[in-house]
């Protein structure tokens, strides 16, 4: 570097630090050096607020809460009064949660998984993953114990799905339990055999294929996919369906029938359980529906569907879209023009009482958002506030890159901005 570069950096650095004891004496609680240095203290409300080098650097604490980070690569945040921590590397890539005693952590979006819970009784259980390979969990329960070295050997309890998982040289044998009944399978998914709990049956995949119990449930299959049978009983009721791919598939339930031809296209089903007749000429691209759920959809032209205390619709998809939900205390409407780029959601209160809310994104422009305690907040710019509104890890570690202005007034009118 040549030498009047190195003593105008030298002058800058050395002109900061002289600011410094300055600002710190003076009677305002607010340094602002631009992009480098930013302090908001308040000793009267025991909060302060450092941000350095632009987005990179920050530091907040409050009476209950402290977090710091060096963006993007680690945030961490701590709440003493929840007794909560949370540590974000490289977010999503690796999170470490701890509340009350429980941690979970993930790395390479649960690739790698490990939580550890503390038991009532003070016995403290572990459950861990590297996905697809290993599985285990220690269990104050000893039957409920497992690890599994996959496709090696394992013996895993309530996963997938099944009460009890095994496997051996997978996939050369795999038995999976649930309800009492079990499946041995060898060379999965070609060869298979049913048993216990009065289940039998055995399937030669794909050609042919049977398991049932008497007076519970059978199945059937065929040159899979093309012929499958199912039965149930279910209170005392039969419950059928058959299919014949692609072109026919129907079942026949208690208030239900449908009939399906060139399947999934035609649909004719009549639901008398819920009041409702639908008819898809094809779907998704056409249906109307008469009954407790009301709609008439022809894609991408309109659509308006209501039932209950929901109502859902567009115009011209994707350009207009409404959706409209009636809670117990509160109306919550969304509007979108489109499909992301602007999203109007509000919330309006059902009683007197009640507070609303509303959230403003014009992506990648800006958010505006509104809480029911009174905050009000604006980002300038906003590139993923339309897709994960509510999102702390994503505001914590990414958000401050792009948001070029940021605005927030509480309810006693106290303002905060920066930029």
């Amino acid at each position: 570097m040549p030498l009047p570069e190195k003593r105008t950096l030298v002058n800058t650095i050395i002109l900061l630090l002289a600011l410094l004891p300055a600002a710190a004496s003076h009677a305002e609680e607010v340094l602002n050096l631009g992009p480098l240095l930013y302090i908001d203290r308040d000793e009267q409300s025991g909060t302060k607020s450092i941000d350095a080098l632009g987005p990179f650097v920050s530091y907040k604490k409050t009476p209950d809460t402290v977090e710091y980070g060096l963006r993007p690569l680690f945030y961490n945040y701590r709440d003493y009064a929840k007794d909560r921590t949370a540590f974000d590397f490289i977010y999503p890539l690796m999170t470490h949660r701890t509340f009350e005693g429980d941690t979970k952590f993930q790395l390479l979006e649960y690739l790698f998984y490990y939580s550890s819970d503390l038991r009532p009784s003070g016995f403290r259980e572990y459950s861990y993953m590297l996905f697809p390979f290993v599985f285990g969990r220690k269990d104050e329960n000893p039957e409920e114990s497992y690890f599994a070295l996959f496709p090696i050997y394992g013996k895993m309890r309530h996963k997938f799905g099944k009460d009890e998982v095994n496997f051996l040289l997978f996939p050369l044998f795999l038995q999976t339990k649930e309800d009492g009944a079990t499946n041995n399978n060898f060379i999965w998914p070609f060869i298979g055999a049913y048993s216990g709990n009065g289940v039998s049956g055995g399937r030669f995949w794909p050609l042919y294929g049977w398991r049932g119990k008497e007076g519970d449930f059978e199945d059937e299959f065929a040159l899979w996919p093309i012929y499958t049978h199912r039965e149930r009983d279910f209170y005392g009721e039969k419950m059928t369906s058959t299919a014949v791919l692609p072109f026919y598939y129907g079942t026949e339930a208690p208030g239900r029938t449908q009939r399906t031809y060139f399947w999934p296209f035609v649909n004719d089903i009549d639901d008398t359980n819920t009041d409702v007749r639908r008819w898809d000429i094809p779907w998704p691209l056409v249906t109307f529906s008469r009954g407790t759920v009301h709609t008439n959809r022809v894609f991408p032209f309109f659509s308006l569907r209501t039932e209950d205390d929901y109502e859902t619709g567009f115009f011209m998809w994707p350009v207009i879209g409404y959706k409209k939900y009636v809670f117990q205390d509160y109306v919550r409407t969304k509007r979108t023009f489109g499909f992301f780029i602007v999203k109007d959601i509000k919330e309006t209160p059902l009683n007197e009482r009640g507070k609303s809310s509303k959230a403003v994104h014009f992506w990648p422009l800006f958010s505006y958002r509104t809480t029911p305690d009174g905050v009000s907040t604006f980002h300038f710019l906003s590139l993923l506030e339309t897709f994960l509104p509510d999102n702390p890890p994503r505001e914590r570690n990414w958000s401050p890159f792009w948001q070029l202005i940021s605005w927030r007034m509480d309810a006693d009118g106290n303002q905060m901005s920066s930029i």
